[in-house]
């Protein structure tokens, strides 16, 4: 797959900031780039990170007779845990090819061979045939796609009759931000790599416009906080030490803006500019 020239500031992203997810998010435990699912049974962070994968599942109604497309997989985490407890049959697309490279390994590391794989590809164009996928997944990573709605057409083009599809990411509460809140906004986003973010409302209408049926959101900003406060606490204790690495030429822009931005998400999301909700819908 030839990358886009509007992808590479995403896949810099991730790249660079790779060493941070590990050291703040624990990735190499977890496996994952997502925020958690908290609740009163999954309170750790490495519990609440899994449990993201659960709630989503069984919202889903996933089962081992679905095909699974995991969109923008990361490095495998959903994927592999999906594989692993359900036994579904695992597909998942990235266009980051070090992130592949790293997913495969897992997988096989993971002994899931048999239901998983990983593929470079973009999720708003697939090369994928009609109908082909029961269940298109989407965790923190449809964020990333410059047209939502365009995301949303192919994952129904993919979807098979009764198909489902699973989103769970962060949505504005409205576009009507004044200038600070669009300057905070703006800091948050672009440190991470995020082109945009839809309203709920406008997400919804998507889904209704392309006829989609038995559409139903969830707002889980209450179960995410405690993720988001984590990333803000690892931002202004890590600050300081991250100015003086790039001082020393040992840290660079991109991880020093994704420091920055985790101190904004939290501060943005706790004055309710934005916030986390799952959407499901079935393809009619």
């Amino acid at each position: 797959m030839q990358v886009s020239s509007k992808y590479k500031k995403i896949i810099a992203y991730y790249n660079q900031t790779y060493i941070d997810y590990k050291n703040i998010w624990k990735t190499d435990e977890n496996l994952s780039i997502h925020s958690g699912f908290h609740d009163k049974k999954h309170a750790r962070h490495n519990d609440a990170l899994i449990n993201m994968n659960r709630a989503l599942a069984k919202i889903a109604k996933i089962s081992p007779k679905d095909k699974v497309l995991d969109c923008g997989c990361g490095i495998g985490g959903s994927t592999i845990w999906l594989a692993k407890e359900i036994k579904a049959n695992l597909t998942g697309i990235n266009i980051n090819k070090v992130q592949i490279k790293i997913a495969r390994s897992l997988i096989k590391e993971n002994n899931v061979e048999g239901f998983a794989r990983v593929i470079n590809d973009d999720y708003i164009k697939t090369r994928f045939q009609p109908k082909t996928f029961d269940v298109v997944w989407g965790l923190e990573s449809i964020c990333y796609a410059y047209d939502k709605k365009q995301f949303l057409k192919e994952a129904k083009r993919i979807l098979k009759e009764k198909g489902r599809i699973i989103v769970a990411d962060g949505f504005l509460k409205t576009k009507n931000l004044n200038a600070k809140e669009k300057e905070e906004m703006n800091i948050w986003l672009n440190g991470w790599a995020v082109p945009n973010l839809s309203t709920v409302s406008e997400f919804k209408r998507y889904l209704k416009e392309l006829n989609f049926r038995n559409i139903k959101y969830k707002d889980i900003k209450r179960n995410v906080m405690p993720s988001s406060k984590r990333l803000y606490y690892s931002s202004i204790i890590g600050y300081p030490f991250g100015m003086v690495l790039k001082w020393l030429g040992l840290r660079n822009e991109i991880q020093t803006n994704n420091m920055i931005g985790a101190y904004y998400q939290h501060t943005t999301l706790r004055k309710g500019l934005w916030t986390y909700g799952i959407f499901y819908a079935e393809k009619k």
